[in-house]
């Protein structure tokens, strides 16, 4: 919502400055590259599960959903014997990669990767126990 505010303001404040329309379009452009390009996922853990959403981009509905009663595991990195994980997020400083294997909704072994700031804090909210290979 932000972004469909912001850009056509800002290129009509450089209409309005005397910048040329190519100019003041090009630019609206980019500063929407460089939002949805920065954009990461921020990743809620309640108690009833961990969600996903695109901080900027609120929306009624999240990226996705899993209960905490389908999380299996939790470990540290990528492990080699679990499903092909779809990564969520990217990295920022300070951050580790953790893993998390759940059961979808056909009781099918699903995994997911996602950065983040203490993984031993996150997997114990996951699991309600501590990880099982701490590095």
């Amino acid at each position: 919502m932000l972004l469909a505010v912001a850009a056509p303001a800002y290129a009509s404040l450089q209409l309005g400055q005397g910048a040329t329309v190519g100019r003041a379009i090009g630019f609206a452009v980019l500063l929407a590259v460089v939002i949805f390009a920065v954009s990461t996922y921020r990743v809620t853990v309640s108690n009833s599960g961990i969600s996903f959403d695109i901080a900027g981009l609120r929306q009624v509905s999240s990226f996705g959903f899993v209960p905490l009663l389908a999380v299996r595991e939790v470990r540290h990195g990528v492990p080699g014997d679990w499903p092909k994980a779809r990564l969520k997020g990217g990295w920022w400083p300070g951050r580790r990669r953790v893993s998390v294997l759940y059961l979808d909704q056909d009781a099918m072994l699903r995994a997911f990767q996602v950065w983040v700031g203490g993984p031993e804090a996150f997997g114990t909210a996951l699991l309600g126990r501590p990880m099982s290979d701490p590095d």
